[in-house]
């Protein structure tokens, strides 16, 4: 066989070859792909303050500030039982935070009685009659204006019960009422 013939066949080859490859790159979009189904994450579970299950006092709502609730369940105090609610607020320093929620709490008929800041922690005292609501905030350490969690909140509450007997009421994920040993790190 002649050298041109030899050549000539490896160049048809070659040329073929690439064709294929083109063909395929072309084609492999539609080749082996999942069809999306949306269901490849769970459910979340509605927000603490968002389920119903257990409102702050007068349905204050937190709406006007970008947090997560990260534990609420009821505490023993010198001056008896309590709920404690712990979370976090994001993309807003402690003093816009703590007027965000003062404000919440102030549109349902609260008002502020005290007002104590050691440069570090605010701690406030609101009152509507009998109805008493603590609040302390705090600036996370070594965040600036990129960190998104800024610092952390801790409502001092009356105790209340559950508004349901929903079965959501009684699950952690939602409510944040977890059971003893298994709260997060406070």
């Amino acid at each position: 066989m002649s050298s041109f013939v030899r050549s000539r066949s490896t160049r048809v080859g070659i040329a073929v070859g690439v064709l294929v490859v083109l063909a395929l790159l072309l084609l492999s979009h539609s080749f082996g792909r999942a069809v999306p189904t949306n269901n490849y994450r769970p459910l979340l579970s509605p927000a603490a303050l968002d389920n119903g299950c257990f409102p702050l006092p007068g349905d204050a709502s937190l709406d006007g500030l970008a947090h997560q609730v990260r534990w609420d369940g009821d505490v023993e105090t010198s001056s008896g039982p309590r709920r404690e609610l712990r979370g976090q607020y994001d993309l807003v320093g402690r003093d816009e935070a703590t007027e965000r929620i003062v404000a919440a709490f102030v549109a349902v008929g609260f008002r502020e009685v005290s007002r104590e800041d050691d440069g570090d922690t605010l701690v406030i005292e609101l009152a509507d009659g009998d109805a008493r609501v603590g609040l302390q905030t705090a600036d996370l350490p070594g965040t600036d204006q990129e960190t998104l969690v800024r610092g952390t909140f801790v409502l001092d509450l009356p105790v209340v019960a559950a508004t349901s007997d929903d079965p959501l009421c009684s699950d952690p994920k939602s409510t944040k009422r977890f059971a003893p040993g298994q709260e997060p790190t406070r």
